[in-house]
């Protein structure tokens, strides 16, 4: 009991932060469709003991390995992986509020504030936040890991032992590929840490027990998946790696827009005028840290040309170093205003600052939600939720008919191929290494968008069915333009009995029946 009071008293931001938080989440509560790849591969994994998209097709199309593990072991649990990415995204984002909050306590050794309350509330109240404890994807078990990393390495550097953190960013790298890179940002920190203070640059032991660590966690998983999949990199990175040109403007503009739709600009004139105290060691360091990570971080984002879903899951892994800067230093500034004007005016002065962050998130998040549609190529979440439950019943109409000699070409290789369960290769080469290696299939530098499989390529491998050329609607037609020899356009009603009919016009092989379209001589 008094352990509990303890907690209560020292982590009640927290508590107060997931109060919010849980809330804000579920007005967005949705799945898109690129979590349905990782949901196939943990499937596949959970009951054929094969981490592939086709069965026999060895092919990383996937760049979430510890959250398709994660899901393909609820999967063997009897628990779906829908739900159990919704219930583990929101499950991660309060875990991360809670190291926020650790995070904050060592800063000020351990001694309680109400200051505290800022970073997790900030975090909690912001639309890209909490529209990615949805998603399905592993956004917040990868920002949880990054976090709980720098928190562990600054308790670190400050008491000069540890190497737990190498253990949370190894398990970062395996979530995600950027995981690597934070390791190797922070093992720069420290190395500017050890010169800065001590004018060290040979590691002592524990520096040394911190790479082999990560060394220990990351390499063997890294062998591994070089043998089973034959490439030293998931096939994702060949496709987005592989940009006609221009992904740079793309990125910047990712970037000028989370900074406009959060106020970034104002929130860095903060941070900037608020410098820690020299005697500060701790929180120097966290400003250190924090200066290496963003600009490093940016400068990433930027040559990948940022991300083509909407409110920012890119760039969320350092946000929440960025609410602990932001509210250590609105403290800072805080005590220099009250000496020069007083209390109520410091206080008004940041009441300011906190309303303006809120409306223009409350705004972002509206947005978000409403709006079905994309900004200059960004879709947004109302868009990615519109588009995966649309084909919902496409891929349960499709099972019905489904036979083990049956392929088909996708667009989107998420939820039509999940729910129809039928072999597919994705005309932007996602789960195809074909398209993704060769060169000549280039055609543009949208992020996850570089890749379009050729005409001639896409009918070599005579799919059953063809539906990365489609009509999806109330009013759609049955040829949709582009007839291949040997193929035909059909038009399935997909819509349940008694509802308002939908359909789906897609191609067939005219010599193979598909349910109620007989072969064609």
């Amino acid at each position: 009991m008094r352990f509990f009071k303890r907690f209560v008293r020292g982590y009640y931001p927290f508590i107060v932060a997931a109060a919010v938080l849980v809330p804000h989440a579920r007005l967005f509560d949705f799945v898109t469709d690129d979590a349905y790849i990782s949901f196939r591969y943990a499937r596949n994994l959970a009951l054929h003991g094969q981490l592939v998209f086709n069965l026999g097709e060895q092919v990383e199309g996937y760049t979430n390995f510890l959250w398709t593990v994660l899901l393909a072991l609820g999967i063997k649990l009897g628990v779906g992986p829908v739900a159990l990415s919704r219930f583990l995204g929101v499950g991660f984002g309060i875990a991360t509020l809670a190291v926020v909050v650790r995070m904050s306590l060592r800063l000020s050794g351990e001694r309680r504030s109400r200051w505290h309350l800022v970073a997790p509330l900030l975090l909690a109240s912001m639309g890209a936040y909490a529209c990615w404890c949805s998603g399905g994807l592993e956004t917040q078990l990868f920002t949880f890991l990054v976090t709980l990393g720098f928190d562990l390495v600054l308790g670190e550097v400050t008491l000069g032992r540890g190497y737990a953190s190498a253990a949370a960013f190894a398990f970062a790298a395996l979530t995600r590929p950027e995981g690597a890179l934070f390791f190797a940002l922070v093992a720069l920190f420290r190395i500017i840490t050890n010169w800065r203070r001590e004018r060290r640059v040979l590691p002592e032991r524990f520096e040394f027990a911190w790479v082999t660590l990560f060394i220990a966690l990351f390499v063997p998983y890294f062998l591994w998946r070089w043998r089973y999949y034959g490439w030293p990199f998931p096939n994702t990175f060949y496709v987005k790696s592989s940009s006609s040109g221009g992904a740079w403007k793309l990125g910047v503009f990712y970037l000028r827009r989370f900074c406009e739709d959060y106020g970034v600009h104002f929130l860095l004139l903060v941070i900037l005028f608020a410098r820690a105290a020299r005697e500060d060691e701790r929180r120097q360091d966290l400003r250190l840290l924090a200066a290496i990570v963003w600009l490093a971080f940016a400068a990433y984002v930027v040559k990948v040309g940022g991300d083509f879903m909407g409110l920012y899951r890119f760039i969320l892994p350092v946000v929440p170093l960025g609410a602990v800067v932001l509210a250590e230093s609105a403290r800072r500034l805080y005590a220099q205003i009250r000496l020069r004007v007083g209390s109520r005016v410091a206080a008004a002065a940041l009441g300011v600052v906190a309303a303006g962050f809120l409306v223009g998130s409350a705004h972002t998040s509206r947005q978000a939600m409403t709006y079905v549609g994309a900004d200059s190529g960004i879709d947004m979440p109302a868009y990615l939720k519109s588009y995966a439950e649309e084909r919902i019943p496409v891929g349960q109409w499709l099972r019905q008919y489904r036979r083990e000699a049956d392929l088909m070409t996708v667009g989107g290789a998420g939820v039509i191929p999940y729910y129809s369960e039928i072999p597919a290769y994705d005309v932007f080469g996602l789960v195809d290494a074909r398209i993704a290696h060769d060169p000549h299939m280039t055609v543009s530098s949208r992020p996850g968008h570089q890749k379009w499989g050729s005409d001639d390529y896409m009918l070599s491998r005579k799919p059953t069915l063809i539906t990365h050329h489609y009509c999806l609607g109330s009013a759609c037609a049955v040829d949709n333009g582009w007839t291949p020899p040997g193929y035909e356009w059909v038009r399935a009603t997909t819509s349940p009995p008694g509802q308002r009919p939908s359909y789906y016009s897609f191609l067939k092989r005219r010599d193979r029946a598909f349910g109620p379209f007989p072969a064609v001589p």
